[in-house]
């Protein structure tokens, strides 16, 4: 049975807690924690109830797919204004976009994108409404070059006429429902998710509204803007969001104290308008830094302010914070109108740039803010800024606090696995990572078999499942994080640093038992000459003599015994740094070597095992693709987010070094080492649990089978253009194959594929559960098998945690890109200041081919998308003389930045 370690849980009220900048908390009172009870093992039904209640309101699905616009729809679109009318043209863009020709009222033709659309209404031209009205319907073959039908009939600007007219019609019938629409949904408190049809039900007294009653009420939506929110994918989903009665009341109060200039606003603006004369008079123009005898002065400055400026310095905060959406918001009116009143600003658009400009100006954020973060905030709730992170931090702190202090009330230090672990004595299990690495989940180990001349390769994890089981409270804020978030500005474990980095990490700090050794989760193959797994073993084991080594000290012992890999366009020896490299120079110290003397064979001989492994996956069809990947360093090693409320304000007197190189992680002996036997490890794990009928969360990517001929070509040309040795593409020309790689899913069916790792007979991740609750999961499934007890999970349960928590770590994956590309266009904007970018020639590939997008002032443009390849970051190649094609390298220069975006313009030379 299972036994939690920590104690069992219910509703407990909390003690306060001081949130500290970064990710540790501070606490004025001890966490109560309940003592230790013996519970069954986990049932069903239990997990059913936390999987909706933990799993399900954090980890939404993908966005909804768009439907396609189709030649007759009836669209609502807003692009500089709102304009509604018919579908008259649509042809495939980029990025899955549609370019769209609409017939408006006045029978006049606008172009517009398919991203533009809020609204939808499918077939229109063959409604009643039409119908009536045309006699002669078009030609759906009757198209021009760009998708645009030709000799349209007068009558459709009739019938768009005569329906526009009956929507206002029935608005105006149901105003009065319609102005109180909001209010039986709306929560005092919280903000909610409500759809389209239920808002339209109850407006029309209905229980299945009509396509003519969805429209009105979705005009409606869009009037009340101080309400309601559209969702990113409202034209699929049909959803909004209601914001909370406070919040909508804040609004409301703020567009009034505006629009009357009462005594509040206006003496906001009085108050603040000396705030930005001194920062632009004292600020360092470019880096927006001070000089200790400028902050002297702030003060005088800032004492004028009253607690009530914070409510309007708030509101163009919450304007930069809010995600950009097709409808225009209360904030994209009132903002601006403030920023003029203001007179300190002669810039022509009053834009999201400008209020970013204002909030560094009044001190609420610093030059080197990450402003996109704050526009994902709900995709990182679970870690920072929310009362839950808060929450769960504090929880996380006082269970490690408890295990810390090995408080026999709290913590029960009994294995109840200890009957079926192995024992591997003093056998060395080496670690091998970067020295600045925290969570220490893997070790591996060979042990020679002398009466066979063959030998066992160990993969060691770490065992944080000894001590936290599926339903503890440990494991449901785990649950909600999914994994661990790396940003260039701090990392966020997904369990309490002092656990994962620590006691549950193998190593010199972990947790031992009174022997002195480490629990450990063991995946143990012996392999062939050929590569192939021979015998495997799965067991919960102890491990005593761990080594620590460092990826760049085992990359020195094992390059001249390795393959030498090279892709010409991938410099790894490039670095930029601002304000100076000075500021790593103590990471240039070469301290002594990490590797032993005595386990230099032992090295040899993994290395040898993972080569043949890798071999073997290359054979069956692995890829393994070059890429310029951009590894951002910054000094302080940890720096605060930017606040989420206005608070004080606060001005820098210098800036954080920042530092861009390129991963290496793909030309490293020791790192595709350690990778490999991650990957057998894996692997060992999915043949254990396929061969015993245990179900996991296997990872399963496969070759469309309905490939068309031209795609099949390509897939060859693709496995020809393999270096033989190492399976790997150049980036160059990796840009041709990306379309036709399969999606990775997950299966709970054993042994299917993942065809671009070169394994045939499954796989799952099992060897990061510090840092993954997936791999958790994968640990929890096994060890409930290996002492004789029933699955935890369901394979229905596992299925659908599967696919919400791989939603998740795209989304998590997705802003820590977005982070690292901030951080580069930073430093580039930092040295632009020094001079440096103005005549700097970069090499960039092309990813994408040119094609038509719109300026600031809304003409049009030819651009491309490109890799710098000395930075590892997209940039938009602007203003194009000539044809570039995709997999071309050309030099650009740097045109401009967008900071906010996160976006680089580039012109060729």
């Amino acid at each position: 049975m299972w036994r939690i370690a920590f104690a069992k849980q219910t509703a407990t009220r909390l003690s306060s807690c001081t949130r500290l900048p970064r990710f540790t908390a501070r606490y004025k009172h001890q966490m109560p924690i309940e003592p230790v009870e013996a519970v069954e093992a986990v049932e069903a039904a239990k997990l059913d109830t936390l999987l909706e209640s933990y799993l399900l309101p954090v980890m939404p699905e993908k966005l909804t797919a768009l439907p396609l616009i189709e030649l007759g729809d009836y669209v609502e679109v807003f692009r500089n204004g709102q304009y509604s009318g018919m579908v008259v043209g649509q042809k495939k863009s980029s990025g899955g976009l549609q370019q769209l020709t609409v017939l408006l009222r006045n029978g006049h033709l606008f172009e517009v994108r398919s991203d533009n659309v809020a609204f939808q209404i499918k077939g229109f031209s063959n409604s009643q409404q039409v119908t009536q009205t045309v006699v002669d319907s078009f030609n759906l073959r009757d198209v021009d070059a760009n998708g645009v039908l030709q000799n349209i009939s007068p009558a459709y600007n009739r019938a768009i006429q005569h329906y526009q007219r009956t929507l206002q019609l029935n608005k105006g019938l149901a105003h009065m429902r319609l102005q109180q629409l909001y209010k039986p949904f709306i929560d005092k408190d919280n903000e909610i998710q409500v759809s389209l049809d239920q808002l339209a039900s109850y407006a029309f007294k209905t229980k299945k509204p009509t396509t003519l009653e969805r429209h009105v009420t979705f005009l409606h939506l869009v009037a009340d803007n101080i309400h309601f929110v559209p969702t990113l994918d409202v034209r699929g989903s049909n959803m909004w969001l209601l914001r909370s009665q406070k919040e909508s009341e804040k609004i409301s109060q703020i567009i009034q104290s505006i629009r009357t200039r009462d005594s509040s606003y206006t003496g906001f603006l009085n108050r603040i308008k000396p705030l930005i004369e001194f920062y632009n008079t004292h600020a360092d123009p470019v880096l927006g830094t001070f000089s200790p005898t400028s902050l002297e002065l702030v003060s005088k400055f800032t004492e004028r302010l009253k607690p009530s400026d914070a409510t309007f310095i708030n509101f163009v905060a919450d304007w930069v914070k809010s995600p950009s959406i097709i409808v225009a918001s209360p904030h994209e009116v009132f903002v601006p109108t403030l920023l003029k009143a203001l007179k300190c600003y002669n810039d022509l658009f009053f834009d999201r740039s400008l209020a970013v400009r204002f909030l560094k100006e009044v001190g609420m954020f610093q030059p080197w803010s990450n402003i996109g973060l704050l526009e994902n905030a709900p995709v990182a709730g679970e870690f920072y800024w929310t009362q839950k992170a808060e929450t769960s931090n504090c929880r996380m702190k006082a269970y490690a606090d408890a295990f810390l202090a090995g408080d026999e009330s709290v913590f029960n230090d009994k294995d109840i696995y200890s009957f079926v672990r192995h024992d591997f004595g003093n056998l060395p299990v080496y670690t091998i990572d970067d020295a600045s690495a925290k969570e220490i989940d893997d070790g591996i180990s060979i042990e020679h078999i002398p009466t066979d001349n063959s030998a066992w390769l160990h993969v060691h994890i770490a065992d944080p499942t000894t001590f936290i089981s599926p339903t503890h409270e440990l494991a449901q804020i785990m649950l909600q994080k999914a994994q661990t978030l790396y940003l260039p500005e701090q990392h966020f474990p997904m369990l309490d640093q002092e656990l994962s980095s620590k006691k549950l990490s193998l190593g010199d700090t972990a947790h031992t038992n009174k022997q002195g050794s480490q629990y450990a989760l063991t995946f143990s193959t012996r392999i062939d000459q050929h590569g192939n797994l021979l015998d495997y073993k799965v067991r919960p084991s102890l491990v005593k003599n761990v080594i620590k080594i460092y990826y760049d000290d085992l990359d020195e012992f094992l390059k001249p015994k390795a393959y030498a890999m090279h892709d010409p366009l991938v410099d790894l020896t490039a670095s930029f740094a601002h304000p100076s490299q000075d500021a790593f120079a103590l990471e240039g110290k070469k301290p002594a070597s990490t590797v032993p003397e005595h386990a230099k064979k032992d090295l040899l001989d993994l290395f040898t095992m993972a080569n043949k492994h890798s071999a073997k996956r290359i054979q069956q069809g692995a890829v393994l693709f070059s890429k310029a990947s951009p590894v951002v360093d910054i000094m302080p090693a940890c720096l605060d987010l930017p606040p989420f409320q206005f608070n004080k304000p606060s001005y820098p007197s210098h800036l954080p070094a920042i530092r861009v190189k390129l991963d290496k992680s793909a030309y490293s002996p020791a790192r595709l080492m350690v990778a490999e036997t991650m990957i057998m490890g894996g692997r060992v794990a999915s043949k254990f649990a396929g061969d015993q009928g245990i179900a996991l969360p296997f990872r399963t990517q496969s070759w469309n089978p309905n490939a068309t001929t031209s795609d099949l070509n390509l897939r060859q040309e693709m496995m020809d253009s393999r270096d033989p040795h190492t399976g790997m593409i150049k980036m160059q020309d990796m840009m041709r194959f990306m379309s036709i790689l399969p999606p990775t899913t997950i299966t709970t069916e054993a042994g299917l594929p993942h065809v671009v790792m070169g394994i045939q007979d499954g796989y799952t991740r099992a060897t990061s559960p510090l840092r993954r609750y997936m791999d958790m999961i994968v640990h929890w499934q096994l060890k409930s098998h290996l002492i004789g007890q029933g699955p935890v999970f369901s394979a229905d349960q596992l299925q659908s945690i599967g696919s919400r928590i791989m939603t998740r770590e795209k989304q998590l994956a997705l802003l820590q890109q977005r982070s690292i590309q901030f951080w580069v266009v930073h430093m580039l904007d930092r040295m632009r200041a020094d001079g440096f970018t103005q005549n700097k020639e970069w090499h960039c590939v092309v990813n994408m081919p040119p094609r038509v997008t719109l300026t600031d002032l809304g003409g049009a443009m030819d651009v491309a998308t490109g890799t710098i390849l000395e930075l590892g970051v997209r940039g938009r190649i602007e203003k194009l003389h000539r044809e570039v094609q995709v997999g071309e390298v050309v030099k650009v220069r740097v045109s401009s930045l967008d900071t906010l975006a996160g976006r680089v313009n580039l012109e060729l030379i």
